[in-house]
């Protein structure tokens, strides 16, 4: 049986953060009478962009700051949120993430979504200091550099809850090989996540076993893949392989149904959307596409983080990555609480403190087994292969 939610929350505070400061500065009555205030902020696509995953990550943090709040988690603290929408637009996360390392009473963010915006944000509040814990962020690049055989860590204050795409793209090549796929046609927008996808899928592929019959690659938030559908269906390709999200995602099914090439499409955990299935409609039955980690309804906190979300009231759905947001916001309530106690402002050293925290968690969330390795990097993430099937139609893991 699931713990209670509020249980997973104790844990996560109680677990062994050693390296965080603790303070021992004492506080009169008068002072611990009144509620101070700290600001975790978070950066996700609210108002344009992918937004069914930016709103699920948002109202999942705003749910652990009211839970903390509500049972004084930090005593003599009150918890805040500030959210500012990228709109999945890099420049626009980067002018966010400069809005939030100037605001003193930040101590860490939660997000964003997408990898390009991680790319411009991450570097900007690792200049003040400040902790950003992604729940989505997949581009291998972000922990371990732009040389992934010799890997260096550019940013220590930057970590990450779900698995990297090296390690997504050889678990989708591998479940391709397994599924009877031979060849597969490639085709990916041209971002780095979504390119740096599908050419590790294509290596991996390849060295399964697999035949790339085209690679190609098409502008970000492409609408016409005529080029590459030409390209592809005198190829007879048994799968075709899509690196980026479900809206275009979603254009690609509907175009090769249209062009007379009706295999099976494939992508990573970007493509995973209901959205995706409302896109292409029936034709996106017998797609598939990674989930990072676990199905919901098989974590440990699953039914009592799904009724705490849906009592909250919120209006659009957690998505997967709505769990590993609200493990997120709590693994830095819990980095926080020894840094506060008994302090009647913030110390200077609050967001180091949060950083080195979260470099020593060790604990379970709703996600799971919680802890960072050296380079940011969730230990031992995993992955899950989902297929569109039913009445009506829905993305179900495949046995």
């Amino acid at each position: 049986m699931a713990r209670p939610i509020r249980a997973l929350v104790a844990a996560l505070l109680a677990v062994g953060l050693s390296g965080a400061v603790v303070a021992t500065a004492g506080t009169d009555a008068g002072a611990a009478s009144k509620p101070r205030t700290l600001t975790i902020g978070v950066i996700a696509p609210i108002d344009a962009g992918l937004t069914s995953f930016g709103q699920g990550i948002r109202n999942s943090v705003q749910l652990a700051v009211d839970q903390a709040d509500a049972d004084k988690t930090i005593p003599g603290w009150t918890v805040k949120l500030r959210v500012l929408d990228d709109s999945s637009d890099p420049a626009k996360g980067k002018a966010a993430a400069a809005k939030l390392a100037a605001d003193p009473n930040v101590v860490a963010v939660v997000g964003p979504y997408n990898s390009g915006v991680a790319e411009q944000a991450a570097p900007v509040l690792a200049k003040r200091g400040i902790a950003l814990v992604s729940p989505s962020n997949t581009l291998t690049s972000l922990t371990l550099g732009a040389d992934p055989t010799h890997p260096k860590r550019p940013w220590k204050t930057y970590f990450r809850l779900v698995g990297p795409d090296s390690l997504q793209a050889e678990f989708l090549a591998s479940k391709a090989h397994a599924l009877g796929f031979s060849s597969a046609a490639v085709v990916s927008e041209t971002k780095a996540v979504s390119k740096g996808l599908a050419d590790r899928f294509a290596d991996a592929f390849t060295a399964d076993g697999g035949t790339v019959t085209v690679h190609q690659t098409v502008p970000d938030n492409a609408t016409d893949f005529t080029t590459f559908l030409q390209a592809a269906a005198p190829t007879t390709p048994s799968l075709i392989f899509f690196g980026g999200e479900y809206n275009v995602a979603a254009t690609l099914r509907t175009a090769a149904t249209s062009a007379g090439l009706t295999v099976p499409v494939m992508g990573g955990d970007g493509m995973n959307d209901p959205a995706y299935i409302s896109g292409a409609g029936a034709a996106a039955a017998g797609s598939y596409a990674s989930g990072v980690g676990a199905p919901l309804a098989t974590l440990p906190g699953a039914n009592e983080f799904l009724a705490a979300y849906n009592q909250a009231g919120f209006t659009s759905a957690p998505t997967d990555y709505g769990p590993d947001a609200y493990d997120a916001a709590n693994a830095v309530l819990a980095a926080l609480k020894p840094v506060l106690q008994g302090k009647q402002s913030l110390p200077s050293n609050t967001r180091a403190s949060v950083v080195s925290g979260l470099q020593k968690t060790h604990t379970t969330g709703v996600t799971g087994d919680i802890s960072f390795d050296s380079y940011g990097d969730r230990v031992d993430p995993t992955f899950t292969l989902y297929t569109v099937a039913g009445s009506p139609l829905a993305w179900t893991p495949v046995p």
